[in-house]
Protein backbone atom coordinates (compact mmCIF):
# COMPACT_ATOMS: atom_id res chain seq x y z
CA UNK A 1 0.00 0.00 0.00
CA UNK A 2 0.99 3.57 -0.57
CA UNK A 3 2.15 5.36 2.56
CA UNK A 4 0.10 8.29 3.80
CA UNK A 5 0.96 10.81 1.16
CA UNK A 6 1.69 13.70 3.40
CA UNK A 7 1.72 15.02 6.89
CA UNK A 8 0.08 18.31 7.49
CA UNK A 9 -1.05 20.43 10.41
CA UNK A 10 -2.87 23.72 10.24
CA UNK A 11 -4.41 26.33 12.49
CA UNK A 12 -7.10 28.73 11.39
CA UNK A 13 -8.33 31.64 13.49
CA UNK A 14 -11.58 33.57 13.37
CA UNK A 15 -10.54 36.70 15.25
CA UNK A 16 -12.93 38.18 17.81
CA UNK A 17 -11.34 41.60 17.65
CA UNK A 18 -10.92 43.78 14.62
CA UNK A 19 -7.36 44.16 13.42
CA UNK A 20 -7.07 46.19 10.24
CA UNK A 21 -3.36 46.90 9.72
CA UNK A 22 -1.70 43.52 9.95
CA UNK A 23 -3.08 40.33 11.45
CA UNK A 24 -2.63 36.57 11.75
CA UNK A 25 -5.14 34.54 9.78
CA UNK A 26 -3.90 30.96 9.53
CA UNK A 27 -0.74 28.91 9.32
CA UNK A 28 0.39 25.38 8.66
CA UNK A 29 3.05 22.85 7.85
CA UNK A 30 3.05 20.18 5.15
CA UNK A 31 5.47 17.49 4.14
CA UNK A 32 4.32 16.54 0.67
CA UNK A 33 4.86 13.46 -1.42
CA UNK A 34 6.30 13.29 -4.90
CA UNK A 35 4.52 15.53 -7.43
CA UNK A 36 1.86 16.53 -4.91
CA UNK A 37 0.33 19.72 -6.18
CA UNK A 38 -1.93 22.37 -4.84
CA UNK A 39 -4.07 24.99 -6.51
CA UNK A 40 -5.74 27.04 -7.67
CA UNK A 41 -6.38 28.30 -4.16
CA UNK A 42 -7.90 31.74 -3.85
CA UNK A 43 -7.79 33.47 -0.49
CA UNK A 44 -8.42 36.93 0.91
CA UNK A 45 -5.06 37.08 2.68
CA UNK A 46 -1.43 37.06 1.59
CA UNK A 47 -0.19 33.50 1.89
CA UNK A 48 3.56 33.18 2.47
CA UNK A 49 5.31 29.82 2.10
CA UNK A 50 8.82 29.03 3.35
CA UNK A 51 10.43 25.88 1.94
CA UNK A 52 12.19 23.75 4.58
CA UNK A 53 13.33 20.78 2.49
CA UNK A 54 13.21 19.59 -1.11
CA UNK A 55 12.10 21.49 -4.18
CA UNK A 56 9.22 22.19 -6.51
CA UNK A 57 7.73 24.87 -8.70
CA UNK A 58 5.14 27.59 -8.38
CA UNK A 59 3.27 29.11 -11.29
CA UNK A 60 1.36 32.35 -11.12
CA UNK A 61 0.12 34.64 -13.90
CA UNK A 62 2.61 33.77 -16.63
CA UNK A 63 5.68 33.06 -14.52
CA UNK A 64 6.93 29.72 -13.33
CA UNK A 65 9.34 29.80 -10.36
CA UNK A 66 11.64 26.84 -9.62
CA UNK A 67 12.31 26.89 -5.89
CA UNK A 68 14.04 24.84 -3.22
CA UNK A 69 15.01 24.67 0.46
CA UNK A 70 15.78 28.09 1.92
CA UNK A 71 13.49 29.98 -0.42
CA UNK A 72 9.96 31.26 -0.09
CA UNK A 73 7.07 32.40 -2.24
CA UNK A 74 4.07 34.65 -1.79
CA UNK A 75 0.55 34.10 -3.04
CA UNK A 76 -1.21 37.48 -3.20
CA UNK A 77 -4.90 37.72 -2.25
CA UNK A 78 -7.49 36.67 -4.82
CA UNK A 79 -5.00 35.34 -7.33
CA UNK A 80 -5.16 31.79 -8.57
CA UNK A 81 -1.92 29.85 -8.46
CA UNK A 82 -0.60 26.34 -8.80
CA UNK A 83 2.38 24.76 -7.10
CA UNK A 84 3.80 21.28 -7.26
CA UNK A 85 6.46 19.25 -5.45
CA UNK A 86 9.40 17.85 -7.38
CA UNK A 87 9.14 14.20 -8.36
CA UNK A 88 12.51 13.08 -6.94
CA UNK A 89 12.91 15.53 -4.09
CA UNK A 90 9.45 16.67 -2.87
CA UNK A 91 9.32 19.70 -0.64
CA UNK A 92 8.06 20.36 2.85
CA UNK A 93 7.12 23.87 3.87
CA UNK A 94 5.45 26.05 6.46
CA UNK A 95 3.04 28.81 5.57
CA UNK A 96 1.33 31.74 7.17
CA UNK A 97 -1.73 33.62 5.92
CA UNK A 98 -1.56 37.28 6.89
CA UNK A 99 -4.19 39.94 6.30
CA UNK A 100 -4.43 43.70 6.76
CA UNK A 101 -3.92 46.87 4.79
CA UNK A 102 -0.21 47.20 5.66
CA UNK A 103 0.90 43.81 4.34
CA UNK A 104 1.51 44.83 0.74
CA UNK A 105 3.36 47.93 1.98
CA UNK A 106 5.70 45.75 4.10
CA UNK A 107 6.21 43.24 1.29
CA UNK A 108 6.90 46.02 -1.22
CA UNK A 109 9.56 47.31 1.18
CA UNK A 110 11.07 43.82 1.12
CA UNK A 111 11.17 43.90 -2.68
CA UNK A 112 8.34 41.38 -2.92
CA UNK A 113 5.74 42.46 -5.47
CA UNK A 114 3.82 41.07 -8.45
CA UNK A 115 6.99 40.80 -10.53
CA UNK A 116 9.03 39.23 -7.71
CA UNK A 117 6.98 36.79 -5.71
CA UNK A 118 9.81 34.47 -4.64
CA UNK A 119 12.76 35.22 -2.34
CA UNK A 120 15.62 33.72 -0.30
CA UNK A 121 15.57 33.39 3.48
CA UNK A 122 18.43 33.11 5.97
CA UNK A 123 17.21 30.46 8.34
CA UNK A 124 14.11 28.56 7.32
CA UNK A 125 14.11 26.77 10.70
CA UNK A 126 13.33 30.03 12.48
CA UNK A 127 10.20 30.33 10.33
CA UNK A 128 9.36 26.73 11.12
CA UNK A 129 9.69 27.36 14.87
CA UNK A 130 7.51 30.48 14.60
CA UNK A 131 4.73 28.55 12.85
CA UNK A 132 4.95 25.55 15.19
CA UNK A 133 4.68 27.84 18.23
CA UNK A 134 1.34 29.06 16.83
CA UNK A 135 -0.14 25.57 17.13
CA UNK A 136 -0.09 25.89 20.92
CA UNK A 137 -2.42 28.90 20.84
CA UNK A 138 -5.62 27.59 19.35
CA UNK A 139 -7.75 28.50 22.39
CA UNK A 140 -10.35 31.09 21.68
CA UNK A 141 -9.46 33.92 24.05
CA UNK A 142 -7.71 37.26 24.01
CA UNK A 143 -4.31 36.07 25.24
CA UNK A 144 -4.11 33.44 22.47
CA UNK A 145 -5.23 35.99 19.92
CA UNK A 146 -2.55 38.46 21.04
CA UNK A 147 0.17 35.80 20.91
CA UNK A 148 -0.84 34.90 17.34
CA UNK A 149 -0.62 38.57 16.33
CA UNK A 150 2.85 38.57 17.87
CA UNK A 151 3.78 35.46 15.83
CA UNK A 152 2.63 37.18 12.63
CA UNK A 153 4.96 40.09 13.43
CA UNK A 154 7.75 37.64 14.30
CA UNK A 155 7.27 36.10 10.83
CA UNK A 156 7.59 39.60 9.33
CA UNK A 157 10.72 40.28 11.41
CA UNK A 158 12.32 37.09 10.00
CA UNK A 159 11.45 38.22 6.47
CA UNK A 160 13.07 41.62 7.09
CA UNK A 161 16.21 39.95 8.51
CA UNK A 162 16.40 37.77 5.42
CA UNK A 163 16.65 40.92 3.34
CA UNK A 164 20.26 41.32 4.50
CA UNK A 165 21.44 38.42 2.35
CA UNK A 166 22.66 38.89 -1.23
CA UNK A 167 19.96 38.03 -3.75
CA UNK A 168 20.50 34.96 -5.87
CA UNK A 169 18.93 34.97 -9.31
CA UNK A 170 15.78 32.91 -8.88
CA UNK A 171 15.16 30.70 -11.89
CA UNK A 172 11.93 31.62 -13.60
CA UNK A 173 10.57 30.72 -16.98
CA UNK A 174 8.10 32.72 -19.03
CA UNK A 175 5.16 30.58 -20.04
CA UNK A 176 3.60 30.73 -23.46
CA UNK A 177 0.74 33.30 -23.24
CA UNK A 178 -1.76 30.72 -24.50
CA UNK A 179 -0.69 28.38 -21.70
CA UNK A 180 -1.05 31.02 -19.00
CA UNK A 181 -4.49 31.95 -20.36
CA UNK A 182 -5.42 28.26 -20.37
CA UNK A 183 -4.33 28.00 -16.71
CA UNK A 184 -6.50 31.01 -15.83
CA UNK A 185 -9.56 29.49 -17.54
CA UNK A 186 -8.96 26.07 -15.96
CA UNK A 187 -8.66 27.58 -12.50
CA UNK A 188 -12.03 29.30 -12.92
CA UNK A 189 -13.82 26.41 -14.66
CA UNK A 190 -12.15 23.21 -13.42
CA UNK A 191 -15.07 22.42 -11.12
CA UNK A 192 -17.36 22.39 -14.18
CA UNK A 193 -15.19 19.66 -15.67
CA UNK A 194 -13.91 21.67 -18.61
CA UNK A 195 -12.72 19.89 -21.80
CA UNK A 196 -9.79 20.53 -24.16
CA UNK A 197 -12.35 21.33 -26.85
CA UNK A 198 -14.05 24.13 -24.93
CA UNK A 199 -10.67 25.40 -23.75
CA UNK A 200 -9.21 25.74 -27.26
CA UNK A 201 -12.49 27.26 -28.46
CA UNK A 202 -12.31 29.97 -25.79
CA UNK A 203 -8.72 30.71 -26.84
CA UNK A 204 -9.47 30.38 -30.59
CA UNK A 205 -6.53 28.02 -31.08
CA UNK A 206 -6.15 24.54 -32.54
CA UNK A 207 -6.63 21.90 -29.77
CA UNK A 208 -3.63 19.74 -30.68
CA UNK A 209 -1.39 22.83 -30.92
CA UNK A 210 -2.62 23.97 -27.50
CA UNK A 211 -1.95 20.47 -26.11
CA UNK A 212 1.65 20.57 -27.36
CA UNK A 213 2.32 24.05 -25.93
CA UNK A 214 0.76 23.05 -22.62
CA UNK A 215 2.75 19.83 -22.30
CA UNK A 216 5.98 21.72 -23.08
CA UNK A 217 5.39 24.38 -20.39
CA UNK A 218 3.60 22.43 -17.67
CA UNK A 219 4.99 18.93 -18.16
CA UNK A 220 1.64 17.16 -18.08
CA UNK A 221 -1.29 16.89 -20.46
CA UNK A 222 -4.26 19.23 -20.17
CA UNK A 223 -6.53 16.35 -19.13
CA UNK A 224 -4.14 15.22 -16.36
CA UNK A 225 -3.73 18.79 -15.18
CA UNK A 226 -7.49 19.44 -15.03
CA UNK A 227 -8.03 16.21 -13.12
CA UNK A 228 -5.21 17.14 -10.72
CA UNK A 229 -6.71 20.61 -10.17
CA UNK A 230 -10.13 19.13 -9.39
CA UNK A 231 -8.58 16.71 -6.91
CA UNK A 232 -6.58 19.55 -5.37
CA UNK A 233 -9.72 21.57 -4.81
CA UNK A 234 -11.06 18.39 -3.19
CA UNK A 235 -7.94 18.15 -1.01
CA UNK A 236 -8.33 21.73 0.08
CA UNK A 237 -12.03 21.30 0.92
CA UNK A 238 -11.46 18.01 2.77
CA UNK A 239 -8.76 19.41 4.97
CA UNK A 240 -10.05 22.88 5.68
CA UNK A 241 -13.86 22.76 5.62
CA UNK A 242 -16.59 20.58 7.04
CA UNK A 243 -18.41 20.02 3.75
CA UNK A 244 -19.62 16.45 3.30
CA UNK A 245 -17.87 14.23 0.75
CA UNK A 246 -21.01 14.41 -1.38
CA UNK A 247 -20.93 18.24 -1.35
CA UNK A 248 -17.22 18.20 -2.19
CA UNK A 249 -17.72 15.87 -5.15
CA UNK A 250 -20.32 18.32 -6.50
CA UNK A 251 -18.06 21.33 -5.90
CA UNK A 252 -15.23 19.63 -7.79
CA UNK A 253 -17.36 18.72 -10.80
CA UNK A 254 -17.51 14.93 -10.29
CA UNK A 255 -20.75 13.22 -11.31
CA UNK A 256 -21.10 11.41 -7.98
CA UNK A 257 -19.29 10.91 -4.68
CA UNK A 258 -18.35 7.40 -5.91
CA UNK A 259 -16.48 8.75 -8.97
CA UNK A 260 -14.82 11.40 -6.80
CA UNK A 261 -13.73 8.81 -4.19
CA UNK A 262 -12.42 6.47 -6.86
CA UNK A 263 -10.39 9.18 -8.63
CA UNK A 264 -9.15 10.50 -5.29
CA UNK A 265 -8.01 7.10 -4.05
CA UNK A 266 -6.28 6.39 -7.36
CA UNK A 267 -4.34 9.63 -7.13
CA UNK A 268 -3.77 9.98 -3.37
CA UNK A 269 -3.57 6.35 -2.30
CA UNK A 270 -6.32 6.70 0.34
CA UNK A 271 -10.05 7.42 0.29
CA UNK A 272 -11.29 10.97 0.93
CA UNK A 273 -12.61 10.03 4.38
CA UNK A 274 -9.31 8.45 5.48
CA UNK A 275 -7.47 11.47 4.07
CA UNK A 276 -9.70 13.79 6.09
CA UNK A 277 -9.15 11.78 9.29
CA UNK A 278 -5.38 11.90 8.89
CA UNK A 279 -5.17 15.66 8.61
CA UNK A 280 -4.74 17.43 11.90
CA UNK A 281 -6.79 20.57 11.61
CA UNK A 282 -7.61 23.11 14.25
CA UNK A 283 -10.43 25.34 13.09
CA UNK A 284 -12.27 25.19 9.80
CA UNK A 285 -12.52 27.57 6.94
CA UNK A 286 -15.47 28.20 4.74
CA UNK A 287 -14.31 28.90 1.21
CA UNK A 288 -15.91 31.67 -0.77
CA UNK A 289 -18.06 30.50 -3.64
CA UNK A 290 -15.79 30.00 -6.58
Amino acid sequence: GKKMMEESIFLLKKLNNVYTDYYFSYCGFAKTESKHSFGPAIRDQYLIHIILEGEGYYSIKNQKYYLSKGQGFVIPPNVSTFYQADEKNPWSYVWMGIGGKNVDHYLEYLGINNDHLAFDVINSNDFKATVFECFAYEQDDLINEIVLQKQAYKFLELLVKSLAIPKQEIITKKMNPYVSQALEIISKQAHKNISIGSLSEQLSINPSYLSRLFKADIGSSIKEYINEIRLNIGNDLLSSTDYSIHEISELTGFTSSQTFSKAFKQSRGVTPSVYRKNRIGIGKMRLKNR
